[in-house]
């Protein structure tokens, strides 16, 4: 199902400065909110990487090293993505602590 979006209406959508304001502050927070669900779902990956670790290298010792260690790595690729993004979200939040006052 396609909704067309509506063009506002100019002259009834006038922005004053407290809700321009009012708008910058609630995308912070919510920036802010994102950022420690990226920190907790890092905490959970981590997690993850020393369960997998424990399963699929010690308790498979006798399957083929590729197939030992493919889980493992695709979790630490995961991870390292994960800190990039994070570190990103950091410094945009930086940037616009400093542009909301």
């Amino acid at each position: 199902m396609v909704l067309k979006t509506r063009q506002p209406k100019r002259r009834k959508f006038q922005s004053t400065i407290r809700q321009t304001a009012r708008r910058k502050r609630e995308y912070f927070y919510s920036s802010i909110t994102v950022l420690l669900v990226k920190i907790i779902l890092l905490v959970f990956l981590i997690i993850l990487l020393k369960t997998t670790i424990g399963v699929f290298i010690y308790r498979f010792s006798d399957s083929p090293a590729a197939l030992r260690y493919s889980l493992p790595g695709l979790i630490v690729i995961m991870i390292a993505v994960l800190i990039y993004y994070i570190i990103k979200n950091i410094n945009n939040l930086k940037e616009e602590y400093k542009n909301l006052h």
